[in-house]
């Protein structure tokens, strides 16, 4: 199974079973790009915005931290993983992104997910120099897959990289996909999802945010 990266996404933890050599070749030799466009059409929208229930990640100190958290304005939640060659290409854009956009937002609530312990992330934060992203992670990835539609990221996918859907089920999409990215309303309410490396920009986060969430 080979994948065209710009778009796929690597597996990890019980997931990482389902990589072949030729992925993880494929992305090796990937040259570095930016990804899909950040816009509007890159994201799958959810016929009905998405009501969680109560969520938690970890911060660095190992305490959790609710969701809620971000709760008030529109914010993305990114989820990316130390193993995954996609997100480890993208996070320093996205972070330079996050700085752009400063206090004022929409917020970037990046998440490590499975196999991306709070020491390995800590480490690669301080080899890139990401600094304006919060340090979390969510363990066993369960708010990934509890935040996850696959309706709306089979739509995501379809829309920019259709020939994808021949290999990736909905369910490889929803349990183990990334990086993802999932723009939540001011409520707390999921309203759209992505899958694959973007091209970030301060301006495209905002006017796609604006678009999907208000």
């Amino acid at each position: 199974m080979s994948f065209p990266l710009t778009r796929r996404h690597l597996l990890g933890g019980a997931g990482a079973l389902l990589v072949s050599g030729r992925a993880i070749a494929a992305a090796e030799k990937e040259e570095d790009g930016k990804g899909l466009a950040f816009e509007p059409n890159s994201f799958g929208k959810l016929a009905t915005p998405k009501v969680l229930p109560s969520l938690s990640v970890q911060n660095e100190q190992g305490q959790d931290v609710p969701l809620s958290h971000w709760y008030g304005k529109p914010f993305i939640l990114h989820f990316w993983a130390t193993w995954c060659p996609p997100c480890i290409r993208e996070l320093p854009s996205v972070n330079a992104t996050a700085k752009t956009l400063g206090a004022d937002g929409p917020q970037i609530v990046a998440v490590a997910v499975r196999g991306s312990t709070v020491p390995k992330v800590r480490a690669f934060y301080d080899a890139h120099g990401i600094d304006a992203l919060p340090l979390l992670v969510d363990p066993v990835s369960g708010v990934m897959m509890e935040t996850a539609d696959q309706a709306a990221l089979v739509q995501s996918v379809r829309q920019v990289r259709p020939d994808d859907l021949k290999e990736l089920t909905p369910d490889i999409m929803s349990l183990h996909g990334v990086p993802r990215s999932l723009i939540l309303n001011g409520k707390g309410e999921v309203v759209a999802e992505s899958i694959g490396n973007m091209d970030w920009s301060a301006d495209a986060v905002r006017h796609t945010v604006q678009a999907l969430a208000g």
